[in-house]
């Protein structure tokens, strides 16, 4: 239990710090053409990576999370929305902020519902939580707002949006994997003392 626990920490970190990079190019990108070049590709290497964690964390975690299928299923979404991307970046950019807006809201409940799971064990759930409210409202503002037009241009009105949700994704994340191990620490030393071990 404890070392699926890790390991699910270690995926959270690994996701946050990815999603924490994607944002910062995305933001640091001041030209628009840069932007217009450079989003798509960012988005779908990030889409790929992110997904492939996501899956590899839901398969560790599946004894340890009642909602892993739900990790498993954002997982296979971001994978599938990386593979568009490149498949067809000149038809992407409408249909690509709706591909974004639905995996957010997916994740965002993912979110919530792995928080109200831990809430018992771990402090500080409410950020997660708000974390997952965050990306609900992302999604639904892709969604019923998404980009009109089919060019690559149109990325551009969402790339700043998406930078900053990248980023507040990825703190998030960062967090919540912070919680767990702390967790695991206050587990280990219980057991410690349980056993008669003094605690390091």
């Amino acid at each position: 239990m404890l070392d699926k626990a890790k390991r699910i920490s270690t995926v959270l970190v690994i996701r946050g710090l990815l999603a924490l990079l994607f944002g910062m190019l995305i933001l640091s990108m001041s030209d628009p053409l840069t932007v217009e070049r450079f989003v798509l590709t960012l988005f779908g290497v990030f889409a790929i990576l992110d997904g492939t964690f996501a899956v590899f964390g839901a398969l560790v975690g599946h004894d340890a999370l009642e909602d892993w299928w739900l990790m498993l299923l954002a997982g296979v979404l971001g994978i599938l929305i990386g593979i568009f991307t490149f498949v067809h970046p000149n038809m992407v950019a409408a249909v690509l902020v709706m591909f974004i807006g639905f995996r957010a809201i997916l994740q965002g409940v993912l979110e919530i519902a792995f928080a109200m799971r831990l809430r018992k064990s771990i402090h500080g759930e409410w950020l997660y939580i708000l974390g997952g409210i965050i990306s609900v409202i992302f999604g639904l503002i892709m969604i019923m707002f998404p980009v009109k037009g089919e060019t690559l241009r149109g990325v551009i009105v969402v790339g700043w949006l998406i930078g900053f949700y990248a980023i507040a994704a990825g703190a998030m994340q960062l967090v919540l994997a912070g919680q767990i191990r702390d967790w695991i620490r206050r587990i280990d030393e219980k057991l410690q003392k349980v056993d008669g071990k003094p605690v390091a």
